[in-house]
């Protein structure tokens, strides 16, 4: 692994539990102004780092509750007027401190020793609609998670009590963690370039750097967290939005592999990207549409990452779609659907046994010339992943191929996202107007993220490339940056 050196540059005050010298003839002062008993007695929080990127670790303690045998610590965040959280029951040690990075939690999210438990496991808010995303839309801004410990073991009930008061005063202490996507060293350029509509972020300076495309699903729009953190380790990556964004179509039905294809030649034409071949990335029929792009662009691209996707074509998506002829696409079965409490479960709407597949569906992906990194989770409910990749590289191995690589994960679901973002197992689908069951279980799906993550940068380090680079968290509301350099491997 590469390197780290660390120097934090910060300014941040904790009120401690108990002032350590105090001088009666002198008020106690915060930012200024007097403070509160209360203020006074409120335990310290301390998470290093303060201002970070969404998928480093961080550690969260909590000191000065020895007088509390039971602490929450709970976890909030608000995105797009969309709220989730998450919280723990701890047990202080001797010496009144809480560790969420060694000290188990006994009950709450999650249970056991999980560092990052309070954001990986976190789900909507009290409230909150059905198959509600966590996903943030303006990279340029950090997600800000709010940490608050509590004395006594509280539960959701407690949180969302009208007895506002009675939480009030069970609050020990607070703070306010910064996690980034984009680096401060990080341009953001919105592309509208011929037919092409996204957005390119690339690390400061000329390059050139290795380029990767980036695609989602049926989302629509242009998802940019992605993009925007690859950028921070190095990469110029391009946010390609291919329906419901701007003025391309609303419907993906309509779009053509020619449009992925000029974008490709977009990149490989653009002075700040290498032009020896890129790579691409996409999640769900996003991963299905650049395993498509493979078979088309032959050496432009080198490397290609397919996150629970398929080799198959498929009704209504693009890869089916190429220069207007349309490929023969899979069976599908809408008297397996089932629907119970307005969530929809469309795992068996698609084949997900081997006699159930039309092998003369499946991409010619002989064709490609790049290395295949297939991810997948083994609880995937939206379609059998798992069993299209397998196939998929059954087929090319049938044809003399050893350019792939299956990573799949047992209790992972559908949407595998950089770590630590939360498990999203109930996702509203915009295009059917329901909420479809993704799958997933959050312990099993947070590890899959953080290995998967680890695994897809260094699959486009080897086969596309890599630059020096600086990662930097930008200062936002008066927390100074951190520094990382990263040398090359």
């Amino acid at each position: 692994m590469a390197s780290i050196n660390i120097a934090r540059k910060s300014c941040i005050f904790y009120r401690m539990s108990r002032p350590s010298r105090p001088r009666p003839s002198r008020p106690f002062l915060v930012f200024g102004r007097p403070t509160s008993s209360v203020e006074r007695k409120m335990a310290k929080f301390i998470v290093t780092p303060s201002a970070s990127f969404i998928d480093e670790t961080i550690s969260v303690c909590v000191y000065g509750v020895h007088k509390f045998p039971n602490v929450t610590i709970r976890a909030f965040v608000e995105e797009m007027g969309r709220t989730f959280e998450a919280y723990a029951h701890f047990i202080p040690d001797v010496n009144g401190a809480v560790k969420v990075d060694s000290h188990p939690s006994i009950g709450g999210s999650f249970k056991g020793i999980m560092p990052m438990g309070l954001f990986t496991h976190m789900q909507p808010s009290t409230g909150q609609k059905a198959g509600t995303r966590l996903v943030k839309k303006d990279v340029t801004t950090p997600l800000l998670f709010h940490l608050t410990a509590y004395k006594g073991f509280l539960s959701t009930d407690d949180f969302n009590s009208s007895n506002i008061e009675s939480l009030t005063q069970s609050v020990l202490g607070k703070t306010t963690v910064e996690r980034w996507y984009m680096g401060k060293d990080v341009d953001r350029i919105e592309v509208r370039s011929g037919n092409i509509r996204g957005t390119l972020f690339k690390p400061k300076g000329k390059g050139p750097f290795p380029g990767i495309i980036d695609l989602f699903g049926a989302a629509g729009g242009n998802i940019e967290f992605r993009s925007s953190l690859f950028a921070t380790y190095g990469f110029a990556s391009l946010s390609l939005a291919y329906f419901a964004y701007e003025d391309l179509v609303t419907d993906p039905n309509e779009v053509d592999m020619v449009y992925f294809e000029e974008a490709v030649d977009w990149m490989l034409n653009n002075p700040f990207v290498m032009d020896s071949g890129i790579g691409v990335i996409g999640v769900s029929s996003g991963g299905q549409a650049v395993l498509k792009l493979s078979t088309i662009c032959g050496l432009k691209i080198k490397a290609c990452v397919c996150i629970s996707g398929t080799p198959f074509y498929t009704p209504n998506e693009p890869a089916r779609l190429y220069k207007g002829k349309e490929s023969t696409c899979l069976n599908i079965f809408l008297d397996r659907v089932i629907r119970e409490d307005d969530i929809v479960d469309v795992s068996r709407y698609w084949p997900y046994k081997r006699e159930d597949i039309d092998y003369t569906t499946i991409m010619n992906l002989e064709d490609a010339t790049c290395q295949f990194l297939f991810i997948n989770g083994l609880d995937d409910k939206s379609w059998s992943s798992d069993l299209f990749s397998k196939l998929g590289c059954e087929y090319l191995k049938e044809h003399g191929k050893d350019n792939w690589k299956i990573l799949s994960y047992p209790g992972a679901g559908h949407l595998i996202e950089p770590p630590y973002a939360p498990l999203c197992s109930l996702c509203y689908h915009k295009l059917v107007s329901v909420v479809v069951n993704y799958g997933g279980y959050p312990d099993e799906h947070s590890v899959a993220q953080e290995d998967s993550w680890e695994k897809t940068l260094a699959f486009f380090k080897e086969h596309v490339g890599e630059s020096d680079h600086v990662r930097s968290v930008p200062s936002f509301g008066g927390i100074g940056a951190i520094m990382v350099q990263l040398s090359k491997l």
